[in-house]
């Protein structure tokens, strides 16, 4: 009945039940997204300033 061959795959991150975390197309699309966001970012700011709080 079952083909206890092959692994189950489960992704945590989508939930999907054909790939497993580290090939996820929604991880991967995502992570792009954010990457592109903080070079958006990163271009808009002031040269020399930044937020972040150095005591």
């Amino acid at each position: 009945m079952f083909n206890s061959d092959t692994p189950a795959k489960c992704c945590s991150y989508c939930g999907g039940r054909d790939h497993d975390f580290e090939e996820c197309p929604k991880r991967k699309a995502d992570a792009e997204k954010e990457e592109a966001a903080r070079v958006a970012k990163a271009a808009r700011a002031e040269p020399g300033f930044t937020t972040d709080f150095h005591p």
